[in-house]
């Protein structure tokens, strides 16, 4: 559902605005999937037993927001803005590609991803503010955390479209 809602919504930026970031400092669209792509490569990999990502906070900070912030996350789809991206998922520019080739990659890798959680052959799956998860609710975090990217994208699109 969350993958669909993204790509639905990919379709309609213009082709010539993709790489166009909305302000200083922000992600183009292209930047947005890219970064997505990567979060559900880590998923994947993950899963199949490779690193997952680093933990960037403390053992129990990481509890914290586990047992604290998790759950209103994944019941909101909502992500607290201003926190930095972990650096695995950060979007390099120079693997940007054109809508058409960037939302099949993020179509498959999802699927990908999808299937890997669901037969993981590891217990838990390390994430970088929130610690090791189940492999179902790391993929629960990725459905939320694109979700999360899908409404700040619409909301681009819709301005764009008013404008």
């Amino acid at each position: 559902m969350a993958v669909g809602g993204l790509l639905a919504i990919c379709e309609r930026i213009p082709a010539d605005g993709w790489h166009e970031a909305p302000a200083p400092g922000k992600w183009s669209s292209s930047d947005v999937v890219l970064h997505l792509c990567r979060a559900y490569e880590l998923g994947r990999d993950a899963a199949n037993g490779g690193p997952g990502m680093r933990l960037v906070v403390s053992t129990s900070r990481a509890w914290a927001l586990r047992t604290l912030l998790l759950p209103v996350i994944l019941l909101t789809k909502r992500f607290p803005s201003g926190v930095r991206a972990p650096e695995e998922v950060v979007p390099d520019a120079s693997a940007r590609s054109m809508p058409d080739a960037a939302l099949a990659r993020f179509e498959r890798v999802a699927q990908e991803a999808a299937v890997a959680l669901r037969r993981a052959a590891v217990p838990r799956v390390m994430h970088a503010y929130f610690g090791p998860l189940t492999p179902r609710a790391a993929l629960r975090v990725l459905s939320a955390h694109t979700s999360h990217h899908a409404r700040a994208l619409s909301r681009l699109t819709l301005a764009a479209d008013a404008g």
